[in-house]
């Protein structure tokens, strides 16, 4: 009875701790949202000597994301940080969670090129290993909680700081029933948080992350292209890669002085700001309307978009700006692939686009499979195959060269 009633508790404050990740997680993000509506759409659009306005605004951006940086250290930590220390030490520094997304929210509202998704990502990593922390100590002193009052119970599975249990591999029992139940709790609160999410989304009415890229017709005369369009984006994704080197090495200075680095990412965004808004943020909200106005621009001119806005993510990133380049990335690649359906207007549109993106996106990334899925969301159905093939394609390319590497 007692497992039992054990059992129940963990599934309860389980459910209601990854509920509230839910809820942390669409708060960053509607904030986010609103105040860049407010701040870019509304109050800086009003106000007299537009240039002049943005130009304080950013320099003010600067100032606030460097002096943040010089006081707390390099916020916000990303998916990438969290995932690295949890594999090294087994758990995560939970505790920088709050300082870790109250940057990012500042970076993105100032308007940098970068996503949320990768400083939003990081800290659902470090809640979620606190809240592992906070169902360690349910297990171990289940005893002693359960003489608690039912308002003391909620309050010590709420406080941010007590109540915890770290990780310990010497104290975890080791039975393979232990094991198999813990991995499906952990996937059952990770499914109920992202429930928990969607649902304040849907309630909230937010724009979706997602913007459908039209319909497709495409036929079997399309496929001629198919692997020219490959070795277009894999080249494309070559020349991003070399060119993100370069810019770590020319950014690499001014290390101790993060004020100052962050004022150069300012007037990138100012730049971008005044004569290019819609490249401003990670340039989701811009894409919805890409399908419709891409016939209104040349070759060249899409191009200069895609070189733009790679550009302008590189140098947030390298000046302290920080977050994610999934979502500028897969712009850019679509954008490519708009760019490259003008010079062949003889094949389907959404063929082209479905394909120069994922080989662009996957030789960027170098996660084929991860980016195909999230690609896929922007096409209809019909080019999933044409995705994961090209994605498939690349990814044993690449494993062939270096087998061949290591025998050689």
């Amino acid at each position: 009875m007692k497992k039992q009633t054990l059992i129940i508790r963990i599934i309860f404050y389980g459910l209601l701790l990854s509920s509230l990740i839910g809820l942390i997680s669409f708060g960053f993000i509607f904030l986010e949202s609103h105040i860049s509506h407010l701040l870019w759409d509304k109050l800086l659009n009003d106000m007299p000597f537009n240039v002049v306005s943005v130009f304080i605004f950013c320099i003010l951006g600067g100032f606030c994301v460097g002096k943040l940086r010089e006081k707390w250290g390099d916020y916000p930590q990303t998916a990438h940080d969290s995932i690295d220390q949890l594999k090294k030490i087994q758990t995560v520094n939970y505790r920088p969670a709050f300082k870790s997304l109250f940057v990012a929210l500042l970076v993105l509202i100032f308007g940098a090129g970068v996503g949320p998704e990768a400083a939003l990502l990081g800290a659902i990593v470090m809640l979620s290993i606190w809240q592992a922390d906070k169902m360690r100590y349910l297990f171990f002193n289940h005893e002693n909680f359960i003489k608690l009052s039912p308002v003391e119970r909620i309050s010590h599975m709420l406080h941010p700081t007590k109540y915890l249990v770290t990780y310990n591999a010497e104290s975890v029992p080791k039975g393979d029933n232990f094991l198999s139940t813990k991995k499906a709790l952990n996937i059952f609160f990770s499914v109920n948080g992202l429930i928990s999410f969607t649902i304040l989304m849907k309630l909230t009415k937010q724009p979706s992350f997602i913007s459908k890229m039209g319909d497709t017709s495409w036929h079997l005369k399309d496929l001629w292209v198919f692997i020219p369009l490959l070795i277009v984006g894999l080249l494309s994704g070559k020349i991003y890669n070399v060119f993100k080197k370069k810019m770590s090495q020319w950014f690499n200075f001014w290390q101790d002085e993060p004020v100052k680095k962050a004022l150069i990412g300012s007037l990138s965004i100012f730049i971008v700001g005044i004569f290019f808004p819609n490249l401003l943020f990670s340039g989701q909200v811009a894409l919805g309307s890409v399908p419709k106005d891409y016939v209104k621009f040349s070759f060249l001119i899409l191009l200069l978009v895609v070189i733009i806005k790679l550009v302008f993510l590189q140098i947030c990133l390298n000046t302290g700006w920080i977050g994610g380049d999934i979502f500028p990335i897969v712009f850019a690649s679509i954008i490519q692939g708009f760019a490259i359906s003008q010079v062949l207007p003889a094949f389907d549109v959404i063929f082209i686009v479905a394909t120069v993106a994922t080989s662009m996106a996957v030789t960027i990334l170098d996660s084929p499979i991860g980016v195909a899925i999230f690609i896929a969301l922007f096409f209809p159905i019909q080019m999933i195959p044409v995705i994961f093939a090209t994605a498939l394609i690349l990814k044993f390319a690449k494993q062939s060269i270096l087998k061949k590497k290591a025998k050689g």
